[in-house]
């Protein structure tokens, strides 16, 4: 059964896979030049144009296609299922985690992270509001006994 527990596990296990799959994004980054640089047109001309287009096309693909392997070797490497999280089940490990569904989760992971980041303010923020917006106690009463009479 999902609860706001439960969904509050479950994003906070996505956006730290997503974290760490941009982590990794950023060291590949200061290996691979190709990866961090800007192109820009030589000339004011449309060839020179479409070419510096087609080369931030590429970058972003493989800055991308990087983040999404990444975060789906790292919910390999975990073997922990996010449904089974969302759910609320006892055990979320997984026997097989090398399965197709794994890299599924990488890329949900990586393209929806922004959304999974809002979702989970808003949740956290929920959940601190249920907590105080509890009724307050009962007043109390100070019931004394008999007093000894002398």
């Amino acid at each position: 059964m999902v609860t706001l527990d439960s969904s509050i596990a479950f994003l906070i296990y996505i956006t730290a896979v997503s974290s760490a799959a941009a982590g990794v994004t950023e060291a590949c980054k200061s290996v691979i030049p190709f990866l961090t640089t800007d192109y820009e047109p030589q000339d004011d001309c449309w060839e020179d144009h479409n070419e510096a287009a087609r080369f931030m096309n590429y970058k972003r693909f493989f800055n991308l296609l990087i983040s999404v392997v990444a975060a789906g070797f790292i919910f390999g490497a975990i073997g922990l299922d996010p449904a089974k999280i969302l759910l609320g089940d006892e055990i979320a490990y997984v026997e097989n985690p090398w399965k197709v569904g794994t890299w599924m989760w990488g890329i949900i992971a990586v393209f929806g992270s922004p959304f999974f980041a809002s979702i989970l303010k808003i949740l956290e923020g929920l959940k601190k509001q249920v907590e105080t917006d509890r009724p307050p106690n009962r007043p109390r009463r100070k019931v004394t006994g008999p007093r000894d009479q002398k």
